[in-house]
């Protein structure tokens, strides 16, 4: 049952206790605007709604960008923000980015790499939505073989000779090189091979008439990135007489 004092108002403690507790929840709200220290947990963080997440060094250069664009010139063709990504170095600079730019006619988003010179390096092709922009990359080119097979390297040898060597980079696990290779004599048949740091791959049967051979691909084992790798075509006659002759007429890495 209710009493008298029940009817009067609280004293000096009830109001320390109430002013305690607003205190409380305004130092809540402050850290919930801006938080110093944190753990997210299996859930993960998401930003919905057109939110933007960033990230500034301590003197405020932008590091991390990934949201929407705030500037009109990237916007899609139906007026809304375009969502883009950029990550710079310390000093500002781009690093890498990946958005359209909607002025050049395309809405297809590409990735890019920059370098210090803030120059695109590796990028991939927007328009066709295949295989790469940047880097150029050489394509290798042969004699023709009317008339061309007298400058093609060869060898009378029974035991594997070089006929074509190189050195390269590891870059990516495996190599293929193709090669056309003829014998110069009728019934004569030879062999063709790649080596590889010293130790011969399998080599394939020539004969008299002129035909392509992929060599790989081969795993380039034992050996760590941006290694140097010894490679050479090899080739040698295995029956009747005259010469084995070999024109390189490309070669290139891929992944696994």
């Amino acid at each position: 049952m209710p009493t008298a004092g029940d009817q009067l108002p609280g004293g000096p403690t009830d109001l320390a206790r109430r002013l305690a507790a607003v205190e409380r929840e305004l130092r809540e709200l402050r850290a919930g605007r801006r938080l110093e220290n944190a753990s997210v947990g299996s859930g993960g963080v998401r930003v919905v709604n057109g939110g933007r997440f960033a990230m500034d060094t301590p003197i405020n250069k932008r590091m991390v960008d990934i949201g929407a664009i705030n500037n009109d010139s990237y916007n899609h063709f139906d007026g809304t923000r375009q969502q883009g990504i950029f990550f710079r170095r310390e000093d500002g600079s781009p690093m890498f980015s990946c958005f359209s730019y909607p002025p050049f006619g395309s809405e297809a988003q590409a990735w890019k790499f920059y370098d210090n010179t803030q120059s695109v390096v590796v990028a991939e092709d927007a328009n066709s939505g295949q295989g790469l922009a940047r880097p150029y990359l050489p394509v290798a080119l042969a004699p023709a073989y009317a008339g061309g097979w007298d400058y093609w390297p060869r060898t009378s040898a029974t035991t594997l000779t070089e006929l074509w060597a190189g050195r390269i980079y590891k870059q990516q696990p495996r190599l293929v090189v193709v090669v056309r290779a003829s014998m110069d004599t009728s019934g004569a048949t030879g062999s063709i091979s790649l080596r590889i740091n010293g130790e011969s791959q399998p080599a394939q049967t020539v004969g008299f008439s002129v035909g392509y051979f992929t060599l790989g691909p081969y795993t380039l084992t034992n050996t760590d990135h941006m290694q140097q790798i010894d490679i050479a075509v090899e080739g040698k006659r295995d029956t009747g007489t005259g010469t084995i002759r070999a024109s390189l007429h490309s070669a290139y890495t891929l992944q696994s």
